[in-house]
């Protein structure tokens, strides 16, 4: 009870219709009556009661509620002893022992339910902060990767042998363009797409690497423009040292080939 602790004991007592005190019970029927988070306290109680009747142990009370039982004991009524007779051996057991282990057991039941509700609010919160922190955990990977793959694009930038060329649709308007930036030492492209025609949904633009020792086309990667014809790609090649005679653009399917289809779309202006 986050919100009413003064209510916890009388509101446990009441779920196992212990609460003897007339006017704790008044108070407490009133206040439930306009507070509805007590009175779903009340029906989570009396289910954890229903559970509680099959165990046999719980935890031990807190000293307040032993004075209260003690207290509740001392007042009850004594029975006087009746006139002994000659043949009567011994003494009456006075009434309240019968009772006392009744209210003790009633008591020890309140307070594990307490305990119990405590444990699961606990555990609750446990479970929370882990998936706070499982969230953090992936918001720093990400971070990392993000970090990475900007590092990359500022290698190939700032390398000592970039090498970079812009690359123009053959027999149309120069606007569309890709500029590509060759690094042979550490083997890697970016190239930075702007202003290309939209494909269909099965199409893609993958650029390729024409040897200078005239081996077959290399590719480089693929992108898939955006609304605005832009694009770009970031490509390590298998091994560094590749020395590079030209670049070229070819129209491909989705996901990319291993050998160019004709007619080359894009190649270096001039």
């Amino acid at each position: 009870m986050n919100g009413h602790p003064q209510f916890a004991e009388a509101l446990a007592l009441y779920a196992l219709g212990a609460l003897d005190s007339q006017q704790e019970r008044t108070e407490l029927e009133s206040h439930l009556g306009t507070c509805g988070e007590c009175r779903r306290e009340l029906e989570a109680l009396r289910a954890d009661t229903a559970l509680l009747a099959l165990s046999a142990v719980g935890p031990k009370p807190p000293d307040r509620v032993r004075e209260r039982l003690l207290k509740a004991v001392a007042a009850e009524p004594r029975m006087q002893p009746r006139a002994q007779k000659p043949y009567v051996v011994g003494r009456m057991r006075p009434r309240w022992l019968t009772f006392a282990p009744m209210a003790v057991m009633l008591l020890l039941a309140v307070f594990s339910i307490l305990l119990w509700r405590d444990l699961r609010d606990a555990k609750r919160e446990v479970r929370e902060r882990q998936r706070q922190i499982d969230q953090l955990t992936e918001d720093l990977n990400k971070t990392k990767s993000d970090l990475a793959a900007a590092r990359d694009v500022r290698d190939v930038l700032h390398a000592p042998d970039a090498w970079p060329l812009t690359l123009v649709q053959v027999k149309a308007s120069p606007q569309p363009q890709m500029k590509v930036i060759y690094s042979k030492q550490k083997g890697a492209i970016f190239v930075l797409a702007s202003n290309t025609h939209q494909l269909p949904e099965d199409k893609i633009y993958q650029l390729w690497l024409l040897p200078s020792d005239g081996g077959a086309p290399m590719p480089c990667g693929w992108f898939k423009p955006d609304s605005q014809g832009n694009g770009m790609i970031m490509h390590h090649m298998h091994s560094p040292g590749i020395s590079a005679k030209s670049f070229a653009v070819t129209i491909e399917n989705a996901g990319g080939s291993e050998t160019p289809t004709m007619p080359i779309v894009m190649e270096p202006a001039g």
